[in-house]
């Protein structure tokens, strides 16, 4: 059975929440033209430098209209010019959930990947309900080079906080379900370092050591998993409404299965380190997980967001 592609389709498989499908023209319209909306950083859109007025002109027409065909903006909206201000021809449910990414009291940032392709999601989350953008990419490498393109353009969803944990999981790309649950280990930056290239390099008399030094026969297992090409990978960060994180999530995938990673790094008199801090004092901690683990790790951290929802209210 092959692997699913992390699309944004894939996000809405097998729920009922609202969607709304939007090209990368129609959002940047909604962007330009709505002075009170601000969208996730990572979701503004612009045009691409070397595009000319008139075909910018025509491209910004024909969102226009792609909006009205979705009932997003009303039929009568004028045409020549298009309003500065679109707020009053915008369908009003649409206009609510979107300004729910103004004021989150949560926001959860979820990147993943394949080789064949990209997700970036982004999840707002105020008063029980959380509001989504997500935009899949397929990558293609051709002669060294690379290139994205929209696998179907940007999703807007609507999700309560009971589906919250769903919709983020679907995120998670499929497969690599080699191996078990493994406990957490940590050692330095450094180690782990020298580590993979002695794994690498199959040397029984060094293998020994570094099981010695690095914590035994599990963290040579779950370091194990980060030797080889990586095939997939899956990040979440949540952050507070003032953007200070709460809590990171770190999995990669490679031909061990899936590995949890987290790397700290220690703090310098600018709030960066030097390279002799890295070198002396970095941490990375790593265990062997499955698609099931993670799954459950996403669920539970927004049991804890939904819980403290409700002690707010």
């Amino acid at each position: 059975m092959g692997e699913r592609m992390v699309t944004s389709e894939s996000l809405g498989a097998g729920t009922s929440v609202p969607r709304i499908l939007l090209t990368a023209d129609e959002l940047h319209l909604v962007q330009d033209h709505v002075p009170s909306l601000r969208l996730p950083l990572r979701f503004r859109q612009d045009w691409t430098g070397d595009l000319g007025l008139a075909e910018a002109a025509d491209r910004a027409q024909a969102a226009l209209s792609g909006l009205v065909a979705k009932g997003l903006v009303a039929a009568d909206v004028p045409r020549a010019p298009i309003p500065a201000n679109l707020s009053d021809w915008l369908l009003e449910s649409f206009m609510v959930f979107l300004s729910l990414h103004m004021v989150p009291a949560w926001v959860v940032e979820v990147s993943a990947w394949t080789r064949e392709s990209t997700l970036l999601l982004v999840a707002s989350a105020r008063g029980g309900f959380g509001s989504t953008l997500a935009r899949a990419q397929r990558v293609e490498i051709n002669d060294g080079r690379g290139s994205t393109g929209d696998l179907a353009g940007v999703e807007f969803a609507v999700v309560p906080f009971s589906r919250l944990a769903d919709k983020l999981s679907l995120a998670i790309p499929s497969g690599g379900e080699a191996g078990g649950n493994g406990p957490l280990v940590t050692m330095s930056l450094t180690d782990s370092r020298g580590g993979i290239e002695v794994l690498r390099a199959h040397d029984p008399l060094l293998l020994e050591e570094l099981s010695r030094r690095i914590g035994g026969p599990d963290a040579v297992r779950a370091l194990s998993g980060l030797v080889g090409d990586l095939d997939a990978g899956f990040e979440l960060r949540l952050s507070r409404q003032d953007g200070l994180p709460v809590r990171m999530l770190n999995y990669v995938r490679g031909a061990a299965g899936w590995r949890s990673v987290d790397v700290r790094l220690p703090a310098g008199d600018d709030g960066l380190p030097t390279a002799e801090q890295v070198v002396d004092s970095a941490t990375i901690t790593i265990a062997a997980v499955t698609h099931a683990a993670i799954r459950a790790e996403v669920a539970s951290l927004c049991a804890e967001i939904t819980l403290e929802e409700m002690a707010h209210e």
